[in-house]
C-alpha cells in the first residue's frame, strides 16, 4: 500500500568548515607557554608562602626561646628593655602571663595601634615547654602566627609575628613574573606572525589544492611548491611525483577495465548465443531446465560486469549520460506505483511526499531511476512487516533531492562510511538478503555522475534514511 502527500519537510544541517588546525596548533603552542608562566606564578607563590612562613616560625621559635631564657633569668624589666632596644618590626609582638593567666606584659612596637590577642585559654599547654602554634587570620587579610610556650614558674611567654611583609615581598615577586609574562608574549608574537605568514599561509594553500585536487576527475591538478620552507617544498614534489604515478596508474587500469569489459562481453555473448542455438534442438525437459538457468547466470554474470562498468565511470564523472528536460516528480511517482504491490505484498506502508514545487530539469532518466529503485530495494528488505518506507521528494532553490526513509534496523556506527564501497554490505544485512554491496555504490555513481552526491544516516525515530541530491541546472 502506499499514499502520496503534499505537507512534508526535512531538515537540514549545515556542516561549518573548521578552521585550520595548524593555527590551533600554534595557538595551542601558546596556550602551553602561557600556562607554563602562570604554573610559574602558583608554584613561586606557593614556594615562597612556605618558605616566608618555614622562616617565620624559625623567627618566632628563636625569640620565644630568648626572651623565656631572659625572663627567668633577670625578670620582666629586661623583657621589655630587650623587647624595645631590638627595634624589632612592626609585624611583631610579646605577652607574659602569670600561672593564674593574669597579664604581666604585652608590648607592641612602638606607633603599633592597640592589639587584641585571641583568647586561647582553652587551648593547653605542653608542661615540658614544647612551643605550641597557633594561627589567626587579621581583617587586613594577613596571617599572625603565635608561639605559645609554658615558663617553669607555670606562667606562658606568647610571641607573634605578622606575614605582612611576607605577603609584600611575594606580591614583589608577583610583579615581576607578571614582568616576565608580559615580555615573553611580546617575544613570541614575533615567531608567531613569522610562523603564520611563512608556514601556516603556504600550508593553507596546500590544504585548498588538496581539496581542488580531491574534485579533479583526471588527478591533473598538483600542489604548488614554495620556497619559503625547504621541508614543504620537498613535500609538494614527492607528492606530485606520487600522484604523476597515481595518474598512469590509473590510466592504465581504465585501459585495462575497458579492454577487461571489451573481452568478456564478447565470449559470453558467443556463450549465451550458443546455448540458445542448442535448446532449439533440445527435446529433452530438463536439458533445456539446465539451458534456461546457465542463460541466467550469463545474464548475471553479464549485468554485473556492466554495473561494476558503471560504477567506475560514475566515480570519474565520465558516465555517459542521456540528458532530458524531466520532471523529477513524475518519476517517482511512476517507481512508487512500480513498488506499490512489493510493499502491499510485504504489509508495509510506502507513502510519497513531496515538499516543493514541481521542476523541470536535466536527468538522465533510466540511470536516476535505476538509483531511487536501489534504494527501494534496499528499504523494503530491510523494513519488516507492518513497518513503513517514506519517499520524498524535496526541491528548493538550488537542487532536488529524493529521500528514502524506512523503519528497519537503522544503520552502525561505521555504516554510513562504509556502504557506499563495492562489495561492501550494511552490519544490519544476513547471508538471507540479497545483493553483494554494489547498489549503493551504484547510487553513489549515478550521483556523482550528474553532479550531485548521496548520503546517509539513522533516523531519530529508528530505521535508516538514505537521500540523492542533484543541483538544479543552473547549479550543475
Amino acid at each position: 500500500m502506499w499514499k502520496q502527500s503534499e505537507d512534508a519537510a526535512t531538515d537540514f544541517s549545515v556542516m561549518s568548515r573548521p578552521g585550520s588546525s595548524l593555527w590551533k596548533l600554534s595557538f595551542m603552542l601558546l596556550a602551553v607557554m602561557a600556562t607554563a608562566l602562570l604554573l610559574m606564578w602558583a608554584l613561586s607563590s606557593w614556594a615562597l608562602t612556605r618558605s616566608f612562613d618555614s622562616v617565620g616560625r624559625a623567627v618566632v621559635l628563636d625569640d620565644i626561646d630568648e626572651y623565656s631564657v631572659l625572663y627567668e633569668r633577670d625578670g620582666l624589666d629586661a623583657v621589655k628593655a630587650l623587647f624595645v632596644a631590638g627595634e624589632h618590626e612592626h609585624d611583631q609582638l610579646l605577652r607574659l602571663l602569670d600561672a593564674q593567666g593574669k597579664v604581666l606584659l604585652n608590648v607592641t612596637p612602638d606607633g603599633q595601634s592597640p592589639f587584641v590577642w585571641p583568647d586561647l585559654s582553652k587551648k593547653p599547654l605542653d608542661p615540658s615547654g614544647v612551643v605550641a602554634w597557633h594561627r589567626e587570620p587579621e581583617a587586613d587579610g594577613s596571617t599572625l602566627t603565635i608561639g605559645r610556650k609554658r615558663l617553669r614558674d607555670g606562667g606562658e611567654i606568647w610571641f607573634a609575628r605578622t606575614d605582612r611583609q611576607d605577603r609584600e615581598a611575594i606580591a614583589e615577586v608577583h610583579r615581576l613574573i607578571l614582568f616576565a609574562i608580559v615580555v615573553t608574549g611580546l617575544l613570541l608574537a614575533g615567531p608567531l606572525v613569522w610562523f603564520a605568514s611563512r608556514v601556516l599561509k603556504p600550508v593553507r594553500t596546500m590544504i585548498t589544492s588538496a581539496h581542488q585536487l580531491k574534485d579533479e576527475v583526471n588527478l591533473a591538478h598538483r600542489l604548488p611548491t614554495t620556497a619559503a620552507i625547504p621541508e614543504l617544498n620537498e613535500f609538494a614534489n614527492a607528492f606530485n611525483a606520487s600522484l604523476d604515478r597515481v595518474q598512469s596508474l590509473n590510466d592504465e587500469l581504465e585501459a585495462a577495465n575497458d579492454q577487461l569489459a571489451h573481452e568478456l562481453r564478447t565470449p559470453l555473448a558467443r556463450i549465451r548465443g550458443n546455448i540458445e542455438g542448442v535448446m532449439s534442438q533440445m527435446s529433452d525437459p530438463v536439458l533445456v531446465q539446465s539451458a534456461v538457468h546457465a542463460l541466467e547466470e550469463i545474464d548475471r554474470a553479464s549485468s554485473l560486469i556492466q554495473t561494476i562498468l558503471t560504477i567506475r565511470a560514475g566515480d570519474a564523472r565520465s558516465m555517459r549520460l542521456e540528458l532530458k528536460l524531466e520532471s523529477p516528480l513524475t518519476l517517482v511517482t511512476e517507481i512508487c506505483e512500480l513498488y506499490s504491490a512489493s510493499a502491499e505484498e510485504k504489509n508495509v506502508e510506502l507513502e510519497l511526499l513531496f515538499t516543493g514545487s514541481d521542476v523541470q530539469m536535466l536527468f538522465d532518466r533510466q540511470r536516476i531511476q535505476q538509483a531511487v529503485c536501489n534504494l527501494l530495494d534496499n528499504a523494503l528488505a530491510y523494513t519488516p512487516s507492518g513497518g513503513q518506507i517514506e519517499v520524498e521528494l524535496e526541491v528548493d532553490a538550488d537542487s532536488v533531492t529524493i529521500h528514502v526513509r524506512d523503519s528497519g534496523p537503522g544503520l552502525s556506527d561505521t555504516d554510513p562510511q562504509r556502504i557506499w564501497r563495492r562489495f561492501m554490505r550494511g552490519s544490519a544485512a544476513s547471508a538471507s538478503t540479497p545483493g553483494i554491496g554494489l547498489g549503493l555504490s551504484l547510487v553513489a555513481a549515478v550521483a556523482n555522475a550528474h553532479r550531485g552526491e548521496a548520503g546517509a544516516e539513522n533516523r531519530s525515530e529508528g530505521g535508516a534514511h538514505f537521500w540523492i541530491k542533484l543541483p538544479l541546472p543552473q547549479h550543475q
